[in-house]
């Protein structure tokens, strides 16, 4: 039985590092549309980050994203086999409520075909953690149901941090005043906001330097541990132009837990629009 799972490019898979999935697994990006000034960036693996993010960071820029719409979500369902798509939070985007959308449609024209859309919860980090569970429940011959519905667990109980300390997008859209904003880049302050359990970003606190930052993270993951009594086994670290700070970060979760896996990918468009240049996307169980 060949599989599909298609995510919209919240998710920060790229191309590349799909080619390991097995031969029965398809996997598909549906991309975000961002708008910077005049000019559209498409969210696939050609988009220009460099030239997005300089545009972003214009005083007088005005930026937005468009969501993927149900016919595109209904172009990447058509394949062959079983169909599991992976969207961003419903409560961040309507990526969600467009992929319910054409599932209906694929429904009736298709009523035999299984296929699912499951909120993320998340954003970045937490849709790869997701992809990743998935491909696991395939090769351990889990049925569509079951994989289904480890994947909706795994939704439910992750985890997930994002690390900022560029505010040029919260300042142009009124959420943060520019002299606080100004302020907290000029004293090297990051932001920490936590993914709430019904997929908002709620803010934690703020760490002076990149140091504090990932000890902050780091004591996350120990309350987490804390909370639930068992030990964590997965890391996904995305970063905006910031590899050095990641592997800083991963270097010190492995310090404290030495068998973990953790694995780095780079932020693609839609989360290089909020993440910001050198922000970090953080997800854990």
């Amino acid at each position: 039985m060949k599989w599909n799972i298609v995510t919209d490019s919240s998710c920060d898979l790229h191309r590349l590092q799909t080619e390991g999935f097995k031969e029965t697994i398809r996997y598909e990006s549906v991309p975000f549309v961002i708008s910077v000034g005049n000019e559209e960036f498409i969210d696939d693996e050609k988009i220009d980050l460099p030239r997005m993010l300089d545009g972003m960071e214009k005083p007088k820029a005005v930026t937005s994203t468009a969501c993927p719409s149900p016919h595109a979500w209904m172009e990447a369902f058509a394949g062959d086999g079983n169909v599991i798509a992976v969207t961003i939070s419903e409560r961040l985007s309507g990526s969600y409520n467009s992929a319910c959308t054409a599932l209906e449609l694929m429904r009736h024209e298709h009523p035999d075909k299984n296929i699912e859309v499951i909120n993320s919860v998340s954003a970045g980090t937490g849709l790869n953690l997701l992809v990743a569970n998935i491909c696991d429940s395939i090769e351990k011959g889990l049925s569509f149901a079951e994989t289904v519905e480890e994947a909706r667990r795994i939704a439910d109980r992750k985890r997930t941090i994002f690390a900022l300390c560029s505010f040029h997008n919260l300042i142009k859209n009124g959420r943060m005043s520019p002299i606080v904003g100004f302020a907290a880049q000029k004293l090297k302050f990051w932001g920490i906001g936590i993914g709430t359990q019904d997929g908002e970003i709620e803010v934690k606190g703020k760490a002076r330097g990149g140091k504090k930052m990932i000890q902050a993270i780091v004591d996350d993951i120990k309350e987490f541990i804390q909370k639930y009594g068992n030990p964590i086994h997965s890391v996904y670290i995305s970063h905006c132009q910031n590899l050095e700070m990641a592997q800083r970060l991963r270097d010190e979760i492995l310090a404290q837990w030495k068998d973990i896996k953790i694995e780095i990918h780079e932020t693609k468009g839609l989360c290089s629009y909020y993440a910001e240049r050198h922000g970090l996307i953080v997800s854990y169980l």
